[in-house]
């Protein structure tokens, strides 16, 4: 039998997608598509993601870092992370291999290899495609979706020794040599970033305040983020604030609580951005989130056969 593995083409990422926990058995691998050269929102999620590009460079934002990201190496984002990424970058077509795991089990695993605390800082790790192709670790991610088929027993112990495995092979690997650097970094956007994020559910929060923060000019700060994220100030905090409202939600909150508590001041200008992201109002999604709490819909999914996805890359070809 030739495995199949979820496939997302062109997908909406969207809020409630990024904080959507994994299912029970802790791992799961997918494969994403992506024919337009478009930018995912900021998120962050509730779980380790490791991102193999099987074709088209991505290049990701975390931090006021950028990372360009080519076919054949691994980058590694930690648990509560925000990040976002544009795909597509210099190809018609993105093509990514994805392994996400919970939080929990990753630690859990990590501790018991004596290996406490790896690869938890808040921030992203890349690993060169030499490194990748020596330890075939696009065909162990393959394995992981394979033992997804087990009886739920066999699968848990079957996903414990693969993660184990992969994070061995992960340890060995951290020197310089083995790693990538980002391509730039701006220590204001960092800056930025980390007090937008501890102060956008504030509805008074504003441009001004930060730039205060900074001691920078608006026009200087906004041209800079731009530049590092991707995105305006105003959309970085917006998204930031969905995220939020979604999560609220999805516990069970009052739309107008929700709203509140996600730092929007203005509750008609907010149905005007929330209908504008999602094409349904805040109510309606309330009432699809009750209906179906475990799971989000998910535009354009289907399963791949194994045997379809491009070759792995070799490093120096």
């Amino acid at each position: 039998m030739i495995r199949k593995i979820a496939h997302y083409v062109d997908s909406l990422l969207t809020q409630d997608l990024a904080r959507q926990t994994l299912p029970s058995a802790g791992m799961v691998v997918a494969w994403y598509t992506n024919k337009e050269n478009i930018c995912s929102v900021v998120h962050s999620h509730p779980y380790f993601e490791l991102i193999l590009p099987m074709a088209g460079d991505v290049l990701y934002s975390c931090n006021g870092s950028l990372y360009s990201i080519h076919p054949g190496e691994l980058i590694i984002f930690p648990d509560e992370i925000y990040h976002m990424g544009r795909y597509n970058v210099s190809s018609e077509v993105s093509e990514r291999l994805l392994l996400q795991v919970d939080q929990s089990l990753w630690r859990e695993v990590a501790a018991q290899l004596s290996i406490p605390g790896f690869l938890t800082s808040h921030e992203p790790v890349i690993f060169n495609a030499d490194v990748v192709s020596a330890w075939d670790i696009r065909d162990l991610f393959l394995r992981i979706d394979r033992s997804s088929a087990m009886a739920p027993e066999l699968r848990s112990r079957a996903f414990r020794a693969q993660l184990s495995e992969l994070m061995l092979i992960l340890k060995t690997c951290m020197s310089s040599a083995d790693t990538i650097a980002a391509d730039a970094t701006s220590a204001l956007v960092d800056k930025a970033q980390k007090y937008i994020q501890m102060h956008y559910t504030e509805p008074a929060f504003s441009i001004n305040q930060l730039t205060d923060y900074l001691y920078v000019s608006r026009s200087h700060i906004s041209h800079i983020f731009r530049e590092y994220t991707m995105d305006s100030i105003h959309g970085y905090l917006t998204a930031l604030r969905l995220q939020h409202f979604k999560l609220s939600l999805s516990e069970g909150k009052s739309v107008l609580d929700a709203c509140t508590e996600s730092g929007f001041s203005d509750y008609s200008s907010f149905l005007k951005t929330f209908r504008k992201a999602y094409g349904i109002t805040p109510k309606e999604d309330r009432k699809r989130l009750l209906q179906n709490p475990e799971h989000a819909p998910v535009e354009d999914m289907s399963m791949l056969d194994v045997a379809t996805l491009p070759a792995p890359i070799s490093p120096g070809l």
